[in-house]
């Protein structure tokens, strides 16, 4: 099938979602970070991608990190352990020099990390059943085991700027509650069309058998085969990471048709690529430069081959479209993209869809086809602006528009936002990509969707070193630009009721208070 390209004549996006940047800064003390993670260490622990460690005292926690992480992080995760009195270890692993990513690399990184996944698993499993630890802090994505006899949470702050944001100082009630909105609305739906002006138009049904009796959970029968073992983790949605269609096959239904465009993967941008699925399996790939390229090989290689559990051949079967929820959540700019500072941890933003085909990660179907010699891996599309709408029974009513998550305009969510101060700052998007001929003026082609890193690198580059000019350059939203609130760089802390001067609508350049030229230097956020 040949590619149908998105045309524009005019930016769609220009007027309805102009770029968001958050404001840039520095930062150089631990003091800094500590408000930060002393929420998350406050937050109830969940299986989900809400930094939540629930810490105790007493509680004997394992820290995991790497080279990877930044040095000023690590410190200040050591100091909230011993500020709450666990009784921790921090494992150091040497994980190589860091290094710098296209988004082609990809494919190798996520052929490695599925047996990277699986090492941790089994490593998981070893802990548990020694009971050498309450608490495990470990990894940045993914499936976890079941937690009966050790709780398993995420370490994702990778750089003091990942830290350092309103994203982990929400109240867990109101990223709960936003969660619950998104889940009861997908789980309802009787069937599911996804749009997205970077060329994705695909449908599927939303069968009732995906689901138990109640269609409050996910078919236990479906997820014991699936998800042998570990049937906790997946019988729901994750938090901050709403399963948008479910993470199992119906051999015989599977309905999943129409196109998939984007232009980034979890490792990087990437040369505009698409999928052609045809009953939830991708028939062709096109365009993609050398990540199509690559992807293409691997269809071609396995193409005869049976996976456990697919109901097809071939490993190049689509089974995921997961919604972001925390509208916080910003894409990095120091660094961008190395090392684990790259695309994986913007794609839980609020409205933000991550497609992924190949093998269901870390499910046991996945282990299955490890054990028996076949190669295993999962991939990526990122759609930044999409359209999710939904059939259900007395509404067709939609979830995310154009990349707004729905739920951050409902009145009761916003009524649950105010109970912490201006709910404006708690449910706006702290981050709106700048995308040429979408939301920007330019043309797609030929100043993006063809060299999307070169753009980005520009993009990330201006916001980071001259964020005062940001917004008036790409006709962004200057809404927040200046943060004279504080909220972005440490107000929103333990301090509701902040409210943002948007003097920068107004035509006011402030750039020179903060720091203009290199971001501004933060010492400690009043607390």
């Amino acid at each position: 099938m040949t590619a149908h390209k998105p045309q524009f004549d005019h930016p769609p996006l220009i007027e309805k979602r102009r770029p968001r940047c958050p404001p840039y800064i520095e930062v150089t003390d631990v003091d800094h970070l500590l408000p930060y993670l002393d929420a998350v260490a406050r937050r109830p622990y969940n299986q989900g991608r809400h930094a939540a460690w629930d810490l105790k005292p007493g509680e004997r926690v394992l820290l995991r990190v790497d080279n990877w992480h930044s040095p000023l992080v690590i410190e200040a995760c050591k100091r909230i352990l011993e500020k709450y009195g666990c009784k921790y270890e921090v494992a150091y692993v040497d994980r190589g020099p860091i290094p710098h990513w296209v988004g082609a690399d990809e494919v190798e990184y996520y052929l490695f990390r599925t047996k990277e996944l699986a090492e941790w698993m089994d490593e998981w499993d070893r802990i548990a059943k020694e009971q050498s630890y309450d608490k495990l802090l470990w990894g940045y994505g993914g499936p976890i085991l079941a937690d009966a006899d050790v709780k398993i949470q995420r370490m994702p702050f990778i750089s003091p700027e990942i830290l350092a944001s309103p994203a982990h100082a929400m109240p867990y009630e109101l990223l709960e509650a936003i969660d619950l909105w998104t889940w009861k609305r997908v789980r309802t739906a009787k069937r599911i069309r996804i749009t997205d002006p970077e060329g994705t138009d695909l449908s599927f049904t939303n069968h009732a058998a995906y689901y138990d009796r109640n269609r409050e959970f996910y078919n236990p029968d479906l997820i014991h085969q699936t998800w042998t073992g570990n049937e906790g983790f997946a019988k729901t949605y994750l938090p901050g990471h709403v399963t948008g269609r479910p993470w199992v096959f119906l051999p015989g239904k599977e309905d999943g048709n129409g196109v998939i465009g984007g232009t980034a993967n979890h490792i990087a941008p990437v040369e505009w690529t698409q999928l052609v699925i045809e009953d939830s399996r991708i028939t062709a790939i096109n365009e993609g430069g050398l990540f199509g390229d690559k992807l293409r090989a691997l269809m071609a290689e396995t193409a005869d081959l049976q996976y456990p559990g697919f109901p097809g051949k071939g490993i190049m079967h689509w089974w995921e479209a997961s919604i972001g929820t925390n509208p916080h959540i910003h894409r990095p700019r120091k660094d961008f993209p190395s090392g684990l500072v790259n695309c994986l941890y913007e794609r839980v933003r609020s409205g933000v869809i991550h497609i992924g085909f190949g093998t269901i990660i870390s499910s046991m179907d996945e282990r299955r086809a490890a054990r028996q010699g076949l190669k295993v891996g999962h991939w990526h599309l990122h759609l930044y602006f999409p359209t999710y709408e939904t059939e259900r029974e007395g509404d067709n009513e939609p979830v995310i528009e154009d990349g707004r998550l729905l739920a951050l305009d409902d009145p009761e969510i916003r009524k649950l936002a105010s109970k912490y101060g201006d709910p404006d700052l708690w449910l706006e998007e702290s981050w709106i990509p700048a995308v040429p001929g979408l939301n920007v003026a330019g043309d797609y082609w030929q100043h993006y969707a063809n060299d999307p890193l070169a753009w980005v690198h520009t993009e990330l580059n201006i916001c980071r070193n001259w964020h005062h000019m940001f917004a008036q350059m790409v006709g962004g939203d200057p809404k927040f630009c200046h943060d004279e609130s504080g909220f972005w760089s440490g107000g929103c802390v333990g301090q509701p009721g902040l409210h943002a001067d948007t003097c920068c609508a107004h035509g006011h350049d402030h750039g020179h208070e903060h720091g203009a030229g290199h971001g501004h230097t933060a010492g400690p956020p009043a607390l």
